[in-house]
């Protein structure tokens, strides 16, 4: 029985993870901040809730007594200017005062989450596995730097002991809140987006991310990378996809750099306005959308050759009739039964 804590387990990943883990009898420690995710009851009852932060060191010492394994999951996702603080916040230092509380509290071993957004990209077609040399000089987000350093303290943290792992997941999809993150694409979609941006990008499905940070936390493998990718599809591929899966009709209109400049300039007007207000289209994920990246996870099936990643298509359709049932039953949080 391994005693495991999972930071950011209320988010699209997180709680897919927690109830995999639960399915596979480990003793669960999950960490909210605000509020306890409705979860199947299965999963529920056998989760140890704890309410802690990762800018708050003493409640997440109180978090780690008697864990072995660490899970971090916890993230600021946002590409908004405003958010920059944030994002170190949560990302460097949260990042950080992890890393230094497992050292301190003899964790064994710790997978941490960051994202391909860490090695940037540069202004041409890229194809990136894991062996792929960075420029010297290559493109990051604001959000690309906060993972990026979050992994320098990772790797810090090896360097003085603690075993680790590091995953950098593309694009995850799945079920989950339908307002934010990957699974507000599939809503929109669903409420008739005309637009599609002429990119292409890697997509990977929520289950093969949590397996793949399940055989890392198993094995023995101890200070490497890897990237998580399913496939590599054009933004107009996958919202095709999408909207045949609900029986909607396909976005029929490119997305130009022009008009998403535009829109970027709108919603950040609005977030001057509004100081709650955060925009969704911005000049980065503007830039970021016309770009085509394809990302490969020769890596991890160098190291686990028997590993198989969920073709997208069952992706879709997984997450599609997730969202309908959710629509149908709104009250039933059964989101992630077929993890």
């Amino acid at each position: 029985m391994m005693s495991v804590l999972v930071t950011g387990a209320t988010g699209l990943l997180g709680s897919h993870l927690i109830a995999y883990l639960v399915r596979q009898h480990q003793t669960v420690r999950a960490i909210y901040r605000t509020h306890i995710p409705a979860l199947p009851p299965d999963v529920q009852e056998r989760v140890e809730w704890v309410r802690a932060d990762l800018l708050d060191i003493p409640s997440l010492r109180d978090a780690l007594q008697d864990v072995q394994y660490v899970y971090h999951c916890a993230g600021k996702v946002s590409f908004a200017r405003k958010a920059r603080r944030e994002l170190m916040l949560v990302n460097v230092e949260g990042t950080r005062h992890l890393v230094d509380l497992c050292i301190e509290m003899r964790v064994r071993r710790m997978v941490h989450v960051s994202s391909v957004a860490a090695l940037g990209r540069g202004h041409k077609e890229q194809h990136i596995d894991d062996d792929t040399p960075q420029p010297e000089h290559v493109h990051r987000s604001v959000y690309g730097w906060s993972k990026y350093l979050g992994e320098m303290e990772v790797w810090r943290g090896w360097a003085e002991g603690l075993e680790v792992a590091i995953v950098q997941p593309t694009i995850i999809l799945g079920p989950g809140h339908w307002h934010t993150g990957s699974p507000a694409l599939f809503k929109r979609i669903y409420d008739g987006f005309p637009f599609y941006s002429p990119g292409v990008n890697g997509f990977v499905d929520v289950r093969d991310v949590v397996r793949a940070m399940y055989l890392l936390m198993q094995s023995s493998v101890n200070g490497e990378r890897f990237i998580l990718n399913g496939d590599n599809w054009s933004y107009q591929r996958l919202f095709t996809a999408i909207a045949h899966a609900f029986h909607r009709k396909a976005p029929r209109y490119a997305a130009g750099r022009w008009m998403g400049y535009m829109v970027a300039a709108y919603q950040q007007l609005q977030s001057w306005i509004s100081s709650s207000y955060e925009p969704v289209v911005t000049l980065e994920t503007v830039h970021t959308a016309q770009l085509k990246v394809y990302y490969y996870a020769t890596k991890l099936l160098r190291f686990f050759p028997e590993f198989r990643f969920t073709p997208l298509e069952e992706t879709i359709a997984y997450t599609c009739e997730a969202f309908l049932n959710n629509q149908q039953q709104p009250a039933v949080a059964a989101l992630i039964t077929d993890v």
